[in-house]
């Protein structure tokens, strides 16, 4: 404890670790996760130590294997401070680490965050912390730890920055891989919330030299959705008829789709059975530009595309559909010399 008499020369350097130690109470007191989190394990201990426990359980597995991935939110961070839509990031940071982990076929087992900060604000903090717990109750994983680190001089006052760490487990007989695909395979697409949390240093540069109606920011706003879905979609068709998944994040589908493509191979796709929302094709449109010349940045409405075998797609259409997914066929896999690639028709 600081003697009254002494000057607190750690906060004066701009740094208050009284409101850290606050904010932490805060998150403790809107309940930690604590017990069984889901079918997967359970958390031992949680938020407030120098690391946590997690007790798994693999039971039924027949080759466990752990997943782990990391990601940001990027320069969303940015319009969302001048916009004032904050916790939908929470929701964008969780969906873009989860998500990527749903491509394998994984299950999230729990997740970490990184928030960093110049002057730690209340009111920034909760709102993003909000939106994490919410999302991690969504993909049913445990919110185990983290870090609030408060930078002056690093960042500007008013300024935060976010990254994510998440841990799965997937059985490695049934794991989604380009090694399932085959020429003949089907292309469908799982619809996008919006622009996710890619591109948005271009979308930055575009709004620029307009003022954005509030109804264009929120739609810009509109957290990453999480693909939840996907793991009861892989338990009730399997891995020989759901082939792969890739995540339409940055580079779009010509840099993401090919990376669960298997050699010898080309995607083809349909561009106009895209089916992408009034609001996004009206947005890139208007800036003298088109969502198929910009799909290499920004996604055309399509969050993940899925690779199905050639006499699973009425399946798989109707499973997903009664999940509440509502995915489109786009194209096919066919045979191709070299690497894969993906083509438009």
């Amino acid at each position: 404890m600081t003697n009254p008499r002494t000057p607190d020369l750690y906060k004066q350097a701009g740094v208050d670790v009284e409101k850290g130690d606050r904010l932490v109470d805060w998150l403790l007191a809107e309940g930690a996760d604590k017990g069984p989190v889901n079918k997967l394990g359970t958390t031992v201990s949680g938020i407030g130590g120098f690391a946590a426990l997690f007790r798994p359980n693999f039971k039924g597995m027949e080759d466990p294997l752990l997943v782990s991935g990391t990601d940001g939110v990027g320069t969303k961070v940015l319009l969302g401070l001048s916009s004032g839509h904050l916790e939908g990031l929470g929701q964008d940071l969780v969906a873009m680490c989860v998500n990527d982990l749903y491509t394998i076929g994984a299950r999230p087992l729990f997740f970490l965050d990184y928030y960093a900060t110049g002057v730690l604000d209340e009111a920034q903090f909760k709102a993003v912390l909000t939106g994490i717990k919410k999302a991690c109750r969504l993909c049913d994983a445990a919110l185990l730890g983290g870090e609030t680190a408060e930078l002056p001089g690093l960042y500007e006052k008013g300024h935060f920055d976010l990254a994510g760490f998440v841990v799965g487990a997937v059985d490695g007989k049934k794991a989604l891989g380009p090694d399932r695909v085959q020429a003949g395979d089907l292309l469908f697409s799982l619809p996008a919330s919006g622009f996710h949390s890619n591109g948005y240093s271009l979308i930055r540069r575009f709004l620029e030299a307009t003022r954005p109606s509030d109804e264009l920011l929120a739609n810009l706003m509109i957290p990453t959705r999480i693909y939840s879905e996907v793991p009861q979609i892989v338990d009730q068709l399997g891995p020989a008829k759901f082939h792969a998944l890739a995540n339409i994040t940055g580079g779009g589908i010509s840099g993401n789709l090919p990376r669960v493509l298997p050699q010898n191979t080309v995607a083809v796709i349909d561009f106009a059975r895209i089916d992408t929302p009034a609001w996004m094709r009206q947005f890139v449109e208007a800036q003298g530009t088109s969502t198929r010349a910009q799909e290499g940045v920004l996604n055309p409405g399509v969050g993940m595309i899925a690779v199905v075998a050639a006499d699973a797609g009425d399946a798989f259409t109707a499973t997903a559909r009664n999940l509440g997914l509502d995915v489109r066929p786009i194209g096919r896999v066919d045979a191709a010399a070299g690497e894969p690639s993906v083509r438009y028709v």
